[in-house]
């Protein structure tokens, strides 16, 4: 019988107890987040950057600038390409970057723009002499080679990790778009 004025506390096993249950819902909560959509989307916004990048250093070097797709490495080149001739010479510079959190170049299971499944599509896309080695070239005043998408997903090859990002020829401007539920879903930029 407790006394007047005095307050029940909770015992040290009632307070064990509340604190495991919290654990187990957490841990339960914690392991149905994916974050490999959210990884997939850094590295969509890294090759936006990328593209954005590549087109400032065409303008404001007056120079013809090649991004190459590298799915062996899943790597970007950017090759100031002084001599137009698509080759990296002695006198030119290259850059890499590489993708990040296991991001692969991957080809998707349907394209957005209705082509072939590969991990590049359009007709900007220009060969390199290597199948896992394409390019676009971005010309002195900003324009690309035509259009193109550029299409990653996840070591796990599932539909939902799968990104695009479009890219439109005359303007570079880029576009992010997520595979949800088979079907390709444009997202704000």
């Amino acid at each position: 019988m407790s006394r007047p004025g005095r307050r029940r506390a909770f015992t040290l096993i009632e307070i064990l107890m509340v604190i495991a249950l919290i654990g187990i819902v957490t841990g339960f909560a914690v392991t149905r987040v994916s974050y490999w959509g959210y990884r997939m989307d850094s590295n969509i916004r890294l090759l936006q950057n990328v593209i954005i990048g590549a087109q400032q250093l065409a303008i404001t070097r007056n120079v013809t600038v090649q991004v190459m797709f590298d799915a062996n490495e899943h790597r970007v080149r950017i090759l100031q390409d002084f001599n137009n001739n698509g080759l990296m010479d002695a006198s030119d510079s290259a850059r890499y970057r590489p993708l990040a959190d296991g991001a692969q170049f991957q080809v998707p299971p349907t394209t957005i723009d209705g082509a072939a499944p590969a991990y590049m599509t359009g007709p900007g896309v220009i060969a390199t002499g290597n199948p896992l080695q394409k390019a676009i070239r971005i010309a002195a005043n900003g324009s690309l080679s035509g259009d193109v998408v550029v299409y990653i997903g996840s070591p796990r090859n599932l539909p939902e990790d799968f990104r695009a990002m479009s890219i439109v020829g005359a303007t570079s401007r880029t576009g992010f778009w997520t595979n949800g539920g088979g079907a390709w879903l444009k997202r704000n930029n």
